[in-house]
């Protein structure tokens, strides 16, 4: 007699967004995250977090609940909130991300820039390059005069997306697709049904 039983991969996945300077009052990643979190309202394997760029430790101590309770774990930063992320990834050493994403991300400080991620078994980097420069890209351009660049240190990304977008188009960067036509939401969903989707194992018993 045949019967099928679901195995479910108790790991799960664990979402952190970080939001720029800009998301307290924009609400671009907050937003983004929040509809996250209601599509996981019902799977306990699935969680997303938000965090303010200007709270790393929360970050970080959301980071290490969830490598230690085994959870496969990805990080997504935009603008300071990439600076954020990369400082977050150097404290979490030597524990790995199965998934970082700078999104147009830009440094606080050239005295005191972030590292080179170098513990993350995948990197994104997504390069806003609008053809239409507006406000929010103004806003970029004097962080950048004042921070520097990522480029240096996101140049050992695995997948670099370049977007004909705005600073502010954070939900279109995250659906921009690289050359071979995956965009940063669908790597971020292909690595939650990989370890949090209920598996069916056929198993056989003579009766």
């Amino acid at each position: 007699m045949a019967s099928a039983t679901a195995i479910l991969n108790r790991l799960g996945v664990t979402e952190i967004y970080i939001g720029g300077a800009g998301d307290t009052r924009t609400r671009l990643v907050a937003t983004f995250a929040e509809t996250r979190q209601r599509m996981f309202a019902h799977d306990a394997h699935r969680k997303a977090h938000y965090f303010p760029h200007y709270a790393p430790r929360r970050c970080l101590k959301c980071a290490r609940q969830a490598v230690a309770a085994g959870r496969r774990l990805l990080i997504v930063g935009h603008s300071w909130g990439g600076d954020t992320a990369l400082r977050v990834l150097r404290s979490l050493n030597p524990e790995f991300v199965d998934l970082l994403v700078c999104v147009d991300p830009v440094p606080k400080s050239r005295l005191n820039p972030p590292p080179t991620p170098r513990n993350a078994r995948h990197i994104i980097h997504v390069d806003a390059r609008p053809t239409r420069p507006n406000q929010s890209d103004s806003v970029k351009d004097l962080g950048q005069w004042i921070g520097g660049t990522l480029h240096r240190r996101l140049a050992i990304a695995h997948t670099q997306i370049v977007a004909d977008l705005n600073h502010f188009a954070f939900a279109q960067m995250m659906a921009s697709p690289d050359d071979n036509g995956l965009s940063a939401i669908d790597y971020i969903n292909q690595l939650g049904d990989r370890f949090s989707r209920p598996r069916t194992a056929n198993s056989s018993s003579a009766s």
